[in-house]
């Protein structure tokens, strides 16, 4: 199977504007890309990287906007947090799918920051409990009729979803541990990293691949790298912070070491960064490729300020080599 290419959506920050989301991914099907994706946060603090706009679209009603704006590039979600009532859930990504009629990705993770669970009436400490609950319902509802559900944290009885999504949807987790891969087989039908450098990522893979044997079930992966890519390559590195983005993650401490034992220069962040020119880029792509990954989605979050200008040269140069 060849790998797919979406991109991640400027719905937050400084960079955010309605022209930008609508035209833009109107604009991203034109150019061959097969999905665009979103983020969940309630209360959104930036990291130190991305500025300090705290403008912050919700993701879903984002997602909803663009299937009504566009006909077939797919929608997901990278990922929801467990900040909503499961039924919620299920019915918003059951109308996206109904109103979108295309294929939907409903990427899923357990959100870290308490104070954003708290202020949706939950506690961090159940944020395992309550995603496990979530996933599971979701799952249940969208495919049958008359579910009783008696969980820890969630019941109801005899509840019937309707419409129905309109296709099945893939159900995806999000994390870089160790932890998250066993989720991502226990509970989803694939696993969606953000940033991981390759040899972390490389370590997760063989995880992933033990468990999915043993469960005897096929398991997707996909990644969400950041990217700067120019004509000039020099002015793609140019944009690179070693440093910022080697703390970027709250999982960065449990990542593998490059042989210098720190992470001071861009070969040091290796899959996490795909940097340079398109021909850079589809080099670094390649590495994915070679490890069988579905989806690849562009973050270009660094680059939001010349948005338009990077998805048309991804778009040009890059995409071609994998079709």
């Amino acid at each position: 199977m060849s790998v797919k290419f979406g991109v991640l959506l400027p719905h937050y920050g400084e960079h955010c504007t309605r022209s930008r989301l609508i035209d833009g991914s109107q604009r991203l099907e034109e150019l061959g890309f097969d999905s665009v994706w979103v983020r969940d946060h309630l209360l959104w603090k930036p990291h130190g990287m991305e500025g300090s706009d705290p403008t912050f679209l919700d993701g879903l009603g984002t997602l909803a906007c663009i299937a009504g704006a566009t006909r077939r590039i797919e929608l997901g979600t990278a990922v929801v947090i467990p900040i909503r009532w499961p039924l919620k859930v299920a019915q918003d990504f059951a109308t996206l799918s109904f109103l979108g009629g295309r294929a939907v990705h409903a990427g899923f993770g357990m959100g870290s920051n308490s104070a954003e669970l708290g202020a949706a009436g939950f506690d961090v400490n159940d944020r395992e409990a309550i995603f496990t609950e979530t996933v599971e319902i979701c799952k249940r509802v969208w495919s049958q009729d008359n579910v009783t559900w008696e969980g820890e944290h969630f019941r109801f009885a005899n509840v019937s979803l309707n419409p129905k999504p309109a296709q099945s949807l893939d159900t995806w987790y999000g994390g870089t541990t160790r932890a998250s891969v066993r989720r991502a087989v226990a509970h989803c039908d694939g696993w969606l990293p953000g940033r991981l450098p390759l040899a972390t990522l490389d370590d997760r893979l063989r995880l992933l691949r033990e468990l999915a044997a043993e469960a005897a079930r096929p398991t997707r992966w996909g990644a969400i790298p950041i990217v700067f890519i120019a004509e000039d390559r020099k002015q793609a590195f140019d944009r690179v912070d070693v440093p910022a983005l080697a703390g970027s993650s709250e999982g960065s401490a449990r990542w593998l070491k490059p042989p210098s034992g720190e992470f001071r220069t861009p070969a040091d962040l290796e899959g996490l960064l795909v940097a340079g020119d398109p021909g850079d880029v589809v080099q670094e792509i390649r590495k994915f490729e070679a490890r069988g990954i579905d989806q690849f989605v562009f973050d270009l979050r660094l680059d939001f300020d010349r948005y338009e200008e990077k998805v048309e040269l991804i778009a040009r140069y890059v995409l071609p080599s994998f079709q």
